[in-house]
Parts: structure tokens; sequence; C-alpha cells
């Protein structure tokens, strides 16, 4: 009977961009004559068995090509034939994608890496038989022939080692690193928090200001698919399962061509590739639960993945106020088929819903709950990927369907909820092709249609029959919008040391409003070019230069009635004006490979707007600090809301950014995070009669200091602990007439905010490669208040002759917002 041998297995290792390895290299040196050392990087290799057995039923033999990336923990997360038969090519393909490796290093950090396997199938020379032929019964019988042992080619072969690329100001966070940080609760997106560049406009919740650019201006991303928002309201989880992010990348400034129509930062979160085995986690926590499986079916060609999460933070919530009320939930769904070696199809679900509602008290007693935001939105994408030989190819259509409104701010009983509604449909094209180890192409195609709808719930009517004021919308009617575009640039490795990154993107902005659904309406159209150019140059093997220069555009953003705008906006062209929001960003730093695998990165930034509408001041209802009384001791009568002006203005950022980081797997970790920066721009003020002035100002959240410190420990025992100090000097604000802002404007600052938060986790092991840990996480255990310039407490009371009413209004306090966690996570 014949044995299965094992396959031959021969490893090669490459990616982008190549450093050739030979048995005797040429140093390179520098101007001085001194020689210039590279980083070491040490190849991944293999761990455990990695025999591949002989396919049942073939024959003869066979060789199979694979290309595999292997992850930063020794994980093949993907496997592609790049040649090799049937039923030969398929078989191996199976097999690798079970192998583990010691991940490859470049010094003592592990990266993700790119690596061939060759893998020779032999068969065996049958065995002979037990006795020759024509031999008498009883004679000797001849021992039988051993088999000869499976020939592996151990010839040396020429090694390519790449390390994994970064782009040039990009900041990647990945998802096992992340989900430590104390502050974070696990949830890879939230560590955006503590970067530097990024001011919240209120710590703890996850709207921010970047380098200047207001939360409007910041897109983000999920796999190229673009979302209104990745956070749920309230606590700030994000809206994807956190086992699902294979890492999120970050970019505060200029961003490649593939990215545009945003003024501001780019917030990209990329998924796990589907894994060789089945896998999953749970998670059980104070507030919310949520679970993700997967699983590959068909021998490995296809996978299935379903996760999701459930909010029911009541109990909690209801222990502090009775006035406020809030839940989410979150889906994802995930189906892949690969029909031949190079080509996989895929669909990929997921969307949100959120609830915020809360209840007026008055003279002890809880109102009925006011919905102050709904939110729901969903997204389908169906996606054609091909691999090809050093490249890939990607054609996908998205749609998808958003529900935001809610009531805002009223002075009504019971007021008019506001609700805007888009039904999109998308289509983008991702080409990337490398044609040698110093030159690589990428390339794109994207058109996207929002048709937006606009619904206002009827004013209540007050005591004496007339209607609440109502909050003007600006995006009323509300716009269709087609936007498309292409992009290119070109990865240019010109010698070893230096590498640009030349690249260009060109949009079309169209934009229709009309009064009525059936009217044609005026079409704005503006075509936008956006040129952009990264520089990285290594100067020695410690310390590299980053510069990056680019152009970016993006849609005005329109207000949506008494919702605050960083919740919800509309992106199109106000009435008469067409005029996109231009953004100008500017980089030069430099990034120092420090012992202990310490990295050290300072960045300088200059960011500069034209036609920028920032919609973060919201409207109001004008109480001048003295009013005439009312018969009857009544209070001053309602009046109508009124709004900053839509028009656009100029604004300017620049500062200093500091980055020193550990790895966070590491036992000791640490991270500091600091920025030094000014925000400067032309501003509209609502004055006490109704008017607009406009002054240049400092920015409404400018903060000059932000200052980020984590510390965190292996304590032993699977036990860990940490901390982080997160300091925000106060941002600028303007002394109130009533409670409207009086000159000179935001010539005052509120004071310095800071808070601690801890994590503790204990950890068991649980089945081979699972465990199941417990979690004690805790943001603000200083119970530290915020003082915002966002909100304001005013009262109003007669003069003590009975007469005018006197408002005195200062800016709120907010908190303290602390968010304790107790949970449970399981992971198998």
């Amino acid at each position: 009977m014949r044995r299965a041998p094992i396959a031959a297995v021969v490893l090669a290792i490459f990616s982008t961009p190549a450093r050739r390895v030979s048995a005797e290299p040429a140093p390179a040196t520098t101007p001085a004559g001194a020689p210039v050392v590279p980083p070491p990087v040490t190849p991944p290799t293999a761990e455990g068995n990695t025999d591949v057995p002989y396919p049942e039923g073939a024959s003869g033999d066979a060789t199979v090509e694979l290309e595999l990336d292997v992850d930063k923990d020794g994980r093949v997360v993907r496997a592609a034939v790049v040649s090799g038969e049937a039923p030969f090519a398929e078989h191996a393909r199976r097999a690798v994608l079970t192998w583990r490796f010691a991940p490859a290093r470049r010094g003592n950090a592990p990266v993700a890496a790119r690596i061939k396997a060759r893998v020779a199938f032999q068969q065996e020379e049958p065995a002979s038989a037990a006795t020759a032929p024509g031999s008498s019964q009883g004679a000797t019988p001849t021992p039988p022939v051993k088999p000869p042992e499976p020939r592996a080619n151990a010839a040396p072969i020429v090694v390519e080692v790449r390390g994994v690329r970064h782009e040039i100001g990009e900041t990647t966070l990945g998802s096992a690193e992340v989900r430590e940080m104390p502050g974070t609760f696990g949830d890879p997106f939230r560590a955006i928090e503590a970067l530097p560049g990024v001011m919240p406009i209120v710590s703890g919740l996850p709207y921010f200001y970047i380098r200047g650019a207001p939360p409007n201006n910041n897109a983000y991303l999920l796999d190229g698919i673009r979302v209104p928002l990745l956070f749920h309201v309230g606590i700030g989880e994000a809206v994807i399962h956190p086992a699902l992010i294979e890492h999120v990348d970050f970019y505060p400034g200029s961003a490649p061509a593939a990215y545009g129509r945003a003024a501001g930062a780019v917030i990209a979160g990329q998924t796990r590739e589907p894994p060789a085995i089945a896998h999953g986690e749970v998670n059980l926590r104070l507030i919310d639960a949520g679970a993700l499986l997967e699983s590959p079916l068909a021998d490995g060609r296809a996978s299935v993945l379903v996760a999701g999460r459930y909010g029911y933070p009541g109990p909690i919530l209801s222990a502090i106020t009775s006035s406020v009320k809030l839940g989410y939930w979150d889906y994802q769904a995930r189906a892949t088929w690969r029909f031949a070696d190079r080509d996989t199809l895929g669909i990929f679900a997921f969307g949100s819903h959120d609830y915020l509602g809360t209840a007026p008290t008055r003279n002890g007693q809880v109102g009925p709950v006011t919905e102050q935001l709904g939110s729901d939105f969903h997204r389908l994408d169906l996606r054609y990927d091909r691999a090809l030989e050093d490249g890939r190819l990607r054609f996908a259509i998205t749609l998808g369907y958003d529900s935001m409104g809610g009531a805002g701010e009223s002075d009504s009983p019971a007021p008019a909820v506001t609700t805007v509604t888009n039904r999109s449909a998308a289509a983008r094209l991702e080409f990337e092709q490398g044609f040698s180890s110093a030159l690589r192409l990428r390339a794109g195609m994207d058109a996207q249609l929002d048709h937006y709808r606009l619904t206002q719930g009827q004013a209540p009517l007050d005591e004496n029959g007339l209607p609440f004021p109502q909050v003007p919308s600006t995006a009323d009617p509300p716009p269709t919008n087609v936007t498309s575009g292409a992009h290119a640039d070109v990865v240019w490795r010109v010698t070893e040391r230096v590498e640009i990154v030349p690249g260009v993107r060109v949009d079309l902005f169209e934009s229709r409003r009309s009064s009525t659904p059936s009217a044609a309406g005026a079409s704005t159209f503006v075509p936008a070019v956006d040129p952009r150019l990264s520089t990285r140059v290594t100067l020695t093997p410690w310390l590299k230069w980053l510069s990056s220069v680019g152009l970016t555009h993006q849609y005005p953003v329109l207000r949506v009635g008494a919702i605050p705008a960083l919740l919800v906006s509309v992106p199109g062209f106000p009435t008469g004006d067409s005029q996109l929001q231009t953004a100008l960003q500017v980089s030069q730093g430099a990034e120092f490979m420090l012992p202990w695998d310490f990295t050290l990165t300072t960045t300088g930034f200059l960011s500069g707007w034209s036609g920028l509408t920032d919609l973060t001041s919201n409207c109001l209802q004008i109480q001048p600090p003295v009013q005439q009384a009312q018969p009857g001791n009544m209070g001053p009568p309602p009046v109508p809301w009124t709004c900053p002006s839509n028009d656009p203005a100029r604004g300017i950022a620049y500062g200093l950014e500091v980055l020193l980081r550990r790895p966070l797997t590491k036992r000791l970790t640490g991270w500091l995070a600091y920025t030094l920066s000014r925000s400067v721009r032309r501003e509209h003020f609502i004055t006490l009669s109704g008017g607009d002035a406009l002054a240049k100002v400092v920015s409404d959240n400018d903060r000059t200091h932000v200052l980020n410190a984590i510390l965190a420990y292996d304590l032993g025992r699977r036990w860990r602990a940490g901390g982080r100090f997160l300091f925000l000097s106060g941002t600028p604000y303007s002394t109130l007439a009533g409670n409207v802002p009086a000159p000179p404007y935001n010539n005052r600052r509120t004071p310095p905010f800071y808070r601690v938060d801890v994590r503790v986790e204990k950890r068991w092991p649980f089945a081979k490669d699972g465990f199941i840990a417990f979690i004690a996480e805790v943001q603000n255990v200083t119970l530290s208040k915020e003082v915002t310039p966002y909100g304001t407490d005013c009262t109003g009371n007669q003069t003590a002759q009975g007469g005018d009413y006197t408002t005195e209004c200062r800016p709120s306090s907010v908190g303290p917002l602390t968010l304790p966690s107790l949970g449970v996570e399981a992971s198998f």
C-alpha cells in the first residue's frame, strides 16, 4: 500500500520595497564615507509542523508556488497560488494556511511580511514484493525495499527581504496592540484620541478637531467604504466589533491620492482577512455585549462571518440620572468565495443604530422623553478581488442608507423632530501593480450618488396658540450630490535611501437642490484637482526625514435644524454659492529608531483653509442682558432662533507634534504624545441685534497643549495593568452679553482639564490558542469636570424694582464623564 509522502518546502521572503540579501553585500556609504548599515531584518521562520501530505488520488511529481501574507503574530492570513496544477495547487494552499511562523522582525520589532513558499510534491516508488516471483514456500522472504525519503531542495536561493511599507505621514494602530491601551475599552478606533494633533471637543466624546480641522471635515472609512460616523453616540464605542479590525490608519495631514473629498484628517479602518480556521470572540460588560464568529467553508475556498454588539446602558445611567435614555446596537456580516486561484467574490454588510433621549425636569418631576438624536446607517458592499503578480485589483459596488435626526435644542415642551435621510450608491475601482522593486503604481476611480431628504415635524403651539419658533436649516431644500473622481500615484524608490510618492487626484462635485421633489432645481458643478507629494529619506539607520504636501477639497457643510452639526450635517453648496472647502496641508518630520524598541517621531505641520464652513457653534435664541418685564411678572416671550452665518471663511493652523512609543505588547510599555499648536481663523459671530460679525480670532477649539501619557506593565501570571494621563489646556471663549458673544471675541480661555484612566486585565488560557479574560477599566477615575464654551448656563431674574429682566450666562461644565467597565472576554 502506497504511503502519502510529505512534500518538500522551500521559502523565499519578499515585500516592497525590496532589499536583496547577497552573500557579500557592498556597503553603502554616507558622504563622509562611513558605511550605512540598514536596520537588521529577520525573515519569518516556520514553527511547528509544516508537513504537506500528498493528495489522495493524485499521481506524479508537481511543484506549487504560493504567496503568503504573515502577520505580526506569525499567522498566515492570506495564501494565493502563483503557479501549480490541480489538485496539487489547492491542496498546498489549504495546508499552508495552517502554518505558524515566528514573525519577521525589523530590529527587535515584529513586522508583517509577504513570503513565497514553494511546495514540491514527489511520488514515492512502490515497495518491492515480499517474495521474489517463482520462489518456493518456506524460502526466506526478501526484506521490503525501504521507500526513499522525500527529497527536499535544500540548495540556497536568493532571498529578497522587504519590510511592510508604511505610508509617509501615516500612523498605524494595530488592533492587537491598542486593545490593551487604557481608556479605549478595547476599541482600536478610540485610540485615535491618544495621538498627536487630535483635540476632542469634550474629553471622552469621539468628536475631534484634528490639526485645526473641524469634525465635519474628517473622513471615516472602513475597507474603503465611506461611513457617516465610526462611533456610537454617548459613550463613544465604535460601530464595528473590535475583533474584526486588523488595523486603523490615521492621516492627520496630506493622505495618499486614494483618499479625497475631506479637508481634514482621514481615519481608515481595515478589516481582517478571512482566517484559515474557525475562530470567535465573545464580550460581556456592564453596559453591552458583543460577539464575533467566523469560519472557513468549502475546504477553505469560502468563509462566513457574523458579528454584532448590543448596548444596555440603562441601568448604569438610571443610577446617575433619570432624565437621559441611551441605546445602541450594531451588526456586521461577511461572506467570501474564492472561485479561482486568484479571484474572490465577497459581500460585506454592516450598520448601526443609536438613540439618545432626554426628559425635562420641572418642579422635581421628570417629563416625557424627547428624542435628541436618532441615528441609523447601513452599508452593503459587493466586491471582486483579483490577486495580480505583485499587485491587486478590486472592483466594488456599495449601497447605503442613512437616517439621522432629533429635536436638538428647544424651549418647546414637545419639540418637533427634524430628520435627514440619505440613499446612496457608490462604485470604486482600485488597482495596484509593482513593476520592479523600486517602482509601484497605484490608481483608481470612484463615483457616488447621495440623495438627501429632509423632514421636519410640525411645531407645537404655545399657551397663546402660536407655534414655537423653529431652528432654520441651511440643508433645506435638501441636495442630491453626484461626485466622481480618479486618482493615481507612484511609489518610487529613487535610491536605497530615498523614496518619493508623487500623486494627483481629480474630483467632480455636482449638487442639485430643488424646492419640491418634482422640480428640476438648480445644479452646481465644480471640478477640483488635488496634487500630492510625499518624501522619505533615510539619513542614517536610525533617522528618517519625512515630508508631505497636498491639496484637498470637499463640499461645504449644511446645518440640519436644531441638531448640533457635530452630530448631523449635510454636504452640499449653500444657496447661491459654489465655493468648495479647500485645504493645503504641509508637514515636515523626523523619525528616530531608539534603543529598547522605542520610536520617536517629531512633526511640524501647517494647514490652511479657504471656503471653510465650521458649524461648531450652535444656533441660539437671543437673550439680551436686559429685557423689558412682561405684564403679570411673566418672563420674556420666546424669540426666533438665530444661527451663525454659513458663509465660507479662511483659517490656518500650525504646530509641533511629538510621539514617543514602545509597542503595547511589550512587558513594559510607554507612550507619550504631545501637541503644541495654534489655530486661527475668521469666524462668524451672532450680534445682539441678530446680525453677523466676522472677526479674526483664535479658533473655538484651539488647545495650546495636549498631552497623553500611557504606562502599562505585565505583572506576570497573565496579569497586566496600565494607566493613562490626559491633559488638555483650555479652549477660547467670549464674554457674553446675555447669551450672545461680545467683542473682543475668544479673548478668554476655560480652565485646563486632566483625567486619569486605569485598566487591569487577568487572562486564563482556554482551549488550544484561546483565552478568557477579566477586564476592569475606568475612564476618568479622577472624576474631573470639564468647562466647555459649547454650552451655557443662563439665569434670568427681575431687578429689585420689579422691572426689567437681567440675564446672566456663563460657560457650563460637563461631567464628570466617568465611564466604568467591568467585563469578561473570551477568544477561541
